[in-house]
């Protein structure tokens, strides 16, 4: 690695309130895929270092859209004060389930509480010692992995008694959403909003259908562009949201553009099959939580990025963003895979990339590694980008930039 690239790895999950909206993302931070640390240097100092380097060379306020920001502390960072090195005003400091409940530690807590910080304990099983660090705390995290339904609502009922907020990590499920829902908690954490929920029987609306065969169309390199204009000019909704998005601040464009005429030649055909495609599964995610279609967006423009300036496949980088883009559509259509790709008719590679198995082709290994990457699956991302023989270091900054190009595209 040579001294201009950076040396941060960060990713970014998801915390949702109980309406589906996200509240704020934890932060999942590493030194390089591999993350070797020099064995003569401080592991907590280093950690720090990585951190602290992340808030200026990445920019923490792009990755969490100004929401706030969990981030881990251990006990050693804790009583070194390396909370303070970070804004209050969106950083929720995580105490690890490993910290000590010393009274220097039950003393710093108290200092970050005074100074205007929100307190959360990570990984959380109820013990008596943990009650200086309760009251302190407003939120409290449970690993529904760790324990029982019974005796997580056990637990949830000895520390309703306090000021906290319930956090419920590792929901997979919507039926385990729901029934953290009703113990109390408040706010969720895990991937159950980018699963299907399989229903028996269950049929593609019409309306869907509608949308999923324009989708069909677009895909085709020789689709008639002129056609899609017209498409795109009857539907009153899409036309505004055309309109707005090429007026955004996102092209910072001098002259306002007032037609949708002059707003399909400034796009042009590429531009417009992306922005469109994005639009189509907007339609197909209407009942979705918006996080799901912004994951969709970002999905997408980190494979094209990966595609076009590490991989050199700047001619297929299209359908590299396509697949990024349709891994969601099981979520947003509440079917399997392989249930709905014959709607689509697309291309064998493209196919292969979006159904479950072991990944052998570029497209299929560039997907998993943005989902292991979007994860904070280290180890597996590590895996991925030695078998395309990629440079990790490069990844970074392409993770940011697939954050502001999604959040470029996604104009309410």
């Amino acid at each position: 690695m040579n001294a201009s690239e950076p040396n941060i790895f960060v990713a970014r999950q998801p915390i949702f309130k109980r309406n589906k909206e996200v509240f704020a993302y934890e932060l999942l931070f590493r030194s390089g895929l591999t993350n070797y640390f020099d064995p003569l240097q401080n592991g907590e100092e280093a950690t720090s270092k990585v951190i602290t380097n992340s808030f200026l060379l990445i920019g923490i306020a792009t990755i969490t859209e100004g929401k706030k920001a969990f981030i881990n502390f251990s006990e050693e960072m804790l009583l070194k004060g390396y909370p303070s090195l970070f804004p209050k005003e969106i950083t929720v400091v995580e105490v690890l389930e490993t910290v000590g409940v010393t009274p220097a530690i039950v003393q710093a807590c108290e200092t970050l509480v005074g100074e205007g910080y929100v307190l959360a304990l990570d990984d959380f099983l109820y013990e008596d010692r943990f009650l200086p660090l309760i009251k302190l705390a407003r939120i409290i995290k449970f690993d529904i992995r760790q324990m029982s339904f019974a005796e997580l609502e056990r637990q949830v009922k000895v520390v309703s008694r306090y000021n906290v907020k319930l956090l419920a990590e590792k929901i997979e499920t919507d039926e385990e959403f729901e029934a953290t829902k009703k113990l109390g908690f408040e706010l969720f954490q895990g991937y159950f909003f980018s699963r299907p929920r399989i229903m028996e029987g269950r049929d593609i609306p019409g309306s869907k259908l509608h949308y999923l065969q324009v989708l069909k169309v677009i895909q085709d390199e020789d689709y008639d562009f002129a056609e899609l204009a017209t498409f795109v000019s009857r539907d009153v909704s899409l036309s505004y949201k055309l309109l707005k998005y090429v007026n955004s601040a996102y092209y910072a464009r001098r002259q306002k553009l007032h037609t949708i005429e002059m707003a399909v030649a400034m796009l042009g055909q590429i531009t417009l099959r992306k922005w469109l495609s994005l639009m189509m599964l907007s339609y197909l995610a209407e009942d979705k939580p918006s996080e799901l279609l912004r994951l969709a967006a970002f999905r997408g423009s980190f494979c094209e990025l990966i595609a076009d300036q590490l991989l050199d496949r700047r001619r297929e980088a299209g359908m590299f963003h396509t697949a990024g883009m349709f891994s969601l559509l099981p979520a947003m259509l509440d079917k399997r895979m392989a249930d709905i790709l014959p709607e689509l008719a697309l291309p064998e590679e493209l196919q292969e990339a979006l159904l479950s198995g072991e990944a052998t082709t570029s497209l299929a290994l560039t997907l998993a590694l943005v989902m292991a990457y979007e994860r904070g699956e280290w180890e597996k991302a590590s895996d991925l980008a030695a078998k395309l023989n990629l440079n990790q270091y490069s990844l970074p900054l392409l993770y940011e930039q697939a954050i502001e190009i999604a959040k470029g595209q996604l104009i309410d």
